[in-house]
């Protein structure tokens, strides 16, 4: 701050202030009271004039909100000046404005996201009033000691002013000393004045040294004292940190240093847990509890459900950190980045000595992994003798709460719960979201993670200031604007409700704000993300006015990336969504259908309604099992439904006619079903497969037998069939599914049984990808000081943890990866073959990445040890490594989201030594190829089809692949390996399992003339086969045999093939 400060009242340029927490703008209105500084913003009516003004008469002018800046001010900031006759002008706008030399400008803003042009950047100051955590630390520290300790603190204040007045009176007498000496003529020691001054000087040190050795005892008791409180200013600032950092998950987790003061000004001052309480100790530890639980309370309000446990980890790591309770960083770090298998890594259970029923060889390659760790050296043992153990984990549907503790028993619980993760993470991935919160509950307590619970009149009431906007964020397709409508109506106050998204609207908004403001009514803004521009200025006059205390503001908005982030941080955000379930969502589609709309048609519509809610229901639940219930996230809404009801209505409506029955049979089912799989909701979907996934629905649903009694809904494995009710009332469907349970098994939505089991495993890793996108380099780490005196490099003898142990993994990563990639062996000959060229292009593209990756690496252990300098290239890459993420510069070709840098690497390594085999081979149609460690898998297949038509002179328009499964050798083949089949195995047929993949052995693929191929059989299937489980890369298509009963299950259990 001292240097910012200096910065305002020293400069060249114009100063540019950053300033999110308003404090710069209130340093300056202090410093500037004298001179009337005019503050004003681009929206401001009056901003010319009061530019024109401060020009002319030489005033301050504060600029705020300069995200955009006015061209207007460019000859302002260019001081672009002439003189005319004694006059010094300057040009703004169309007329010349005389220049006071007297005139002073400041630009602010308070978004700290903002990035501004080079060409602003060349004509301003930047001055830089962000938070940082040593500030932080000092202020959440100050607030905690006057408060609790105010003795203390006084004492602490009077040293600080003292020491201040001793230097002060050092520096005079230093300075008195020079001047004489400066003065003196002739011998020094003949000089008087020099000699009195040089005595004073001694009798005034002496005086001051006693005084300094008077403090030494207030000095050490205000330093015990501070102390105590240390580690809970730094949990503060540490905590405020990661709130900032959590819009790296979301565009609207964004959360304020005002929001995080008001946090800690509750804790201090409105805590009714302090009441009564004396003991310092006791009120500390009150204080460092509710801190976290506080923060968890509010904050998680504004999170969608799945990131509660992701804060809550943060939070967690944050509590442990310093005590002794901590968990070993190594083994934090390698759950959240450690133990992937990488694809073509063959392990065995026997090689492990373990029951090889019970682990197949993915968890024996992951086993094999995780004993690197020291804690779990003896895993393999453990498994092998106490086998009946963990057969009953491995099938347990609580595993992390019965996991065998074989480690040494004198570790903190914490460390013990970390190691259950790990664990499980291993051995059980899908139960990781509940040993994670088994962990949260074990650093804070039982009740820590239901703290989620909503009081919306407390909070509106009493927690939120007048101009505070309450923004209800939703998904799209849900509104939460109902909650507001019940509040105000048992509140009974006024409240104007106004839509938005139109110019009419806005005039409407303005208007009744204006109102509101003076009248201390409450205002409700419907679909503000419909005007994000408008939102700018709103935010601008809120942050501004003065309201009634009695004045409210709701904002409902879709989780719309276009809304400003500065509203956002000005607003108490609530995050809702909609209830999960087939239950919820037939409940929400029946109760929005209106009695007028069933009576005027035939009663067979009842039915035709409840089949579509049924469809819709299942259409949005699958979304929950992305990309296994669709490939993709699909905008499915209520406009859909709303669509497909008016097409039954007025189909149903020609048919009718009038008459209160029609047979099932006249009703136009290949109409119907044509248009909600077109122009309905399929219109929304863009891959064939999820096409055919909702016709399978369709079909199912829309079709006269849907009016016979007992007709199954839902056709389970196990025979467990749900059957259609019985009814010609809506009424009568909704008391059916009032019934029902609140969360359905997958087999009603299409899916497997083990589809939870599935959700579940991916719902976890995500959890920890995004811990690891959080994880952050602080400025302020610890600095470990080398005890060697003759270290080679000075950077090295002094490097924060988090750079010793990048430096490690770096150095482990270099090991790993080859120095070099032999070039391919370019002949007159070879070049002609389609499969040497496309080698010879995953060799070149190989030679590169690897070439990158290396210097990167070696740079990054330069930076460590301190012998390069950092660049904003470096510095990205120090980001993005210790936080274990892949730079997108190295990210050449398509990987899956949740896969982890250390798992990329070794990935890489893998499709190298892959490559290097290659370049020894002259002959490459009987090679082996793991297709998915290709750079370009698809490219491949094309190579393959020139090489073949290139064979057989065939035209490329001819041939038609075919593949193989578990079968290879033949004439004209290619053999590919590392593929896997989801939702199913093969058995010379396609038959659907429970197990969520079945690897496969060598394939081979195969391209023949369309002429020679027979006709597709009637119980063949199409299966897609996509580059990795994201699903989002579609390869090719295979036809492969199934039962025929089995082809809509397929689809609906999206069977498919994939390479990696």
């Amino acid at each position: 701050c001292t240097e910012n400060a200096i910065m305002l009242k020293r400069f060249n340029r114009y100063p540019l202030i950053i300033d999110p927490s308003g404090q710069a703008t209130a340093f300056l209105m202090n410093e500037y009271k004298n001179r009337k500084m005019a503050v004003t913003s681009f929206l401001d009516d009056s901003f010319i004039k009061n530019l024109e003004s401060a020009l002319r008469f030489g005033n301050p002018l504060l600029i705020q909100d300069v995200e955009h800046l006015d061209p207007i001010l460019n000859a302002v900031l260019n001081k672009e000046l002439r003189r005319t006759g004694g006059r010094v002008l300057i040009r703004l706008g169309g007329q010349d404005i005389d220049f006071s030399p007297s005139f002073t400008l400041f630009l602010s803003t308070r978004d700290p996201s903002v990035n501004f042009p080079p060409d602003v950047c060349s004509r301003v100051t930047f001055v830089n009033f962000t938070v940082t955590r040593s500030s932080l630390q000092s202020q959440c520290l100050n607030q905690v000691l006057k408060v609790e300790r105010p003795d203390t603190d006084k004492k602490r204040t009077d040293l600080i002013k003292l020491q201040g007045e001793f230097k002060l009176k050092l520096r005079h007498l230093e300075k008195s000393l020079l001047q004489a000496l400066n003065e003196s003529k002739g011998n020094i020691l003949d000089d008087a004045k020099v000699l009195d001054t040089l005595e004073t000087l001694k009798k005034e040190a002496a005086e001051i040294t006693r005084k300094i050795e008077e403090t030494e005892t207030i000095v050490q008791e205000v330093e015990q004292v501070t102390t105590e409180y240390t580690p809970l200013a730094s949990a503060c600032s540490s905590v405020f940190f990661v709130m900032e950092q959590m819009n790296l998950l979301n565009h609207f987790y964004q959360f304020s240093l005002e929001y995080f003061y008001e946090i800690f000004q509750s804790i201090l001052h409105n805590n009714p847990n302090l009441q009564d309480v004396t003991d310092n100790n006791k009120r500390l530890s009150i204080l460092s509890r509710d801190l976290f639980n506080v923060t968890f309370q509010r904050v998680s309000r504004a999170l969608l459900h799945d990131d509660h446990i992701t804060f809550a980890l943060l939070l967690s790591q944050i509590k442990l950190r310093g005590t002794p309770d901590q968990v070993d960083e190594t083994e934090y770090d390698y759950l959240l980045s450690g133990g992937d298998v990488v694809p073509g890594v063959k392990v065995s259970a026997a090689d492990l000595g373990i029951s090889e029923d019970l682990f197949d060889s993915e968890l024996a390659a992951r086993i094999k992994e995780y004993s690197t760790l020291p804690c779990f050296r003896t895993l393999a043992d453990e498994l092998s003798d106490n086998e009946e153990k963990w057969e009953e984990f491995m099938n347990d549907d609580a595993a992390e709460k019965s996991i065998p503790i074989f480690w040494e028993s004198n570790v903190p619980e914490s460390v013990n719960q970390l190691r259950r993760m790990l664990l499980v993470k291993c051995l059980r991935p899908d139960r990781l979201i509940p040993a994670a919160k088994s962990f949260v509950s074990e650093v804070f307590d039982s009740v820590f993670l239901g703290q989620t619970e909503l009081d919306f009149k407390a909070m509106v009431l009493e927690e939120v200031q007048p101009t505070t906007p309450i923004s209800l964020c939703s998904v799209p397709g849900y509104d939460a604007s109902y909650r507001v409508d019940n509040l105000v109506a048992e509140v009974n106050v006024r409240c104007t409700s106004v839509a938005m998204g139109s110019q009419e609207g806005f005039t409407l908004a303005d208007q009744a704000i204006n109102s509101a403001i003076k009248t201390g009514q409450w205002v409700l803004l419907k679909n503000v993300h419909l005007a994000p521009s408008w939102l700018g200025q709103l935010e601008k006059k809120l942050h501004s006015m003065k309201a009634n205390r009695n004045f409210r503001i709701f904002l409902t908005m879709e989780t719309n990336p276009k809304v400003p982030v500065n509203l956002l941080r000005l607003s108490r955000v609530l995050m809702f969504e909609p209830p999960p379930g087939i239950k919820a969502n037939l409940q929400d589609s029946l109760k929005g259908i209106t009695p007028a709309r069933v009576r005027k048609g035939p009663t067979e519509l009842a039915r035709l309604y409840f089949l579509l809610a049924w469809l819709h229901a299942i259409v949005q639940e699958r979304l929950r099992y992305v990309p296994l219930g669709w490939t993709k996230v699909y905008e499915f809404n209520d406009s859909d439904q709303d669509f497909s009801i008016n097409t039954i209505d007025a189909w149903l409506d020609s048919i009718a006619q009038g008459r209160s029955n029609i047979s099932p049979d006249k009703i136009p089912w290949d109409a119907l079903r044509t248009l909600i799989t077109t122009a309905g909701y399929g219109g929304r979907i863009d891959n064939e497969f999820d096409k055919r996934l909702l016709e399978s629905f369709v079909n199912t649903l829309f079709t006269p037998a849907a009016y016979d009694l007992h007709y199954p809904l839902v056709d389970a494995d196990d025979g467990d069939l749900l059957k259609i009710p019985e009814g010609t009332k809506i009424e009568q469907f909704i008391m059916w599914v009032n019934k029902l349970p609140d969360r359905e098994p997958p087999a009603w939505l299409g899916l497997p049984s083990n589809a939870e089991r599935v959700l579940a495993t991916s719902q976890g890793y995500a959890m920890l990808v995004k811990v690891r996108k959080m994880k952050s380099i602080s400025d302020d780490d610890e600095v470990a000081y080398s005890q060697e005196s003759n270290t080679k490099s000075s950077g090295s003898s002094s490097q924060p943890a988090w750079m010793r142990q990048l430096s490690a993994s770096v150095n482990n990563w270099l090991s790993m990866l080859p120095e070099k990639l032999s070039s391919m062996q370019k002949t007159a000959d070879s070049i002609k073959n389609p499969l040497f060229r496309f080698f010879d292009r995953e060799n070149s593209i190989g030679r590169s990445l690897l070439s990158k990756v290396r210097q990167d690496l070696n740079d990054i252990v330069k930076v460590c040890d301190g012998e390069l300098k950092q660049t904003n290239h470096l510095r990205m890459l120090l980001g993005c490594l210790t936080k274990g993420i892949i730079p997108d510069h190295w990210c050449k070709y398509k990987i899956p989201k949740t896969i982890s840098l250390n798992h990329w690497i070794a990935d890489l390594k893998s499709r190298l030594q892959q490559l290097e085999s290659i370049t020894r081979e002259t002959d490459f149609q009987y090679l082996d190829v793991w297709l998915g460690g290709l750079f370009m898998p698809e490219a491949f297949i094309t190579a393959t089809r020139q090489a073949v038509a290139q064979k057989h002179q065939w035209s490329l328009e001819e041939l038609r692949l075919e593949v193989d499964i578990n079968k290879h050798g033949d004439a004209d083949a290619f053999a590919v390996s590392g593929l896997k089949l989801e939702g199913a195995k093969w058995d010379n047929a396609l038959q659907l399992t429970s197990a969520p993949l079945t690897k496969l052995e060598l394939t081979q693929i195969r391209w023949v003339l369309k002429t020679n191929v027979a006709a597709l059989k009637e119980d063949s299937v199409s299966l897609p086969v996509y580059l990795n489980s994201d699903r989002s890369d579609l390869l090719f298509v295979v036809n492969v045999d199934a039962k025929a009963s089995d082809k809509n299950k397929i689809a609906q259990r999206a069977v498919a093939i994939v390479v990696w």
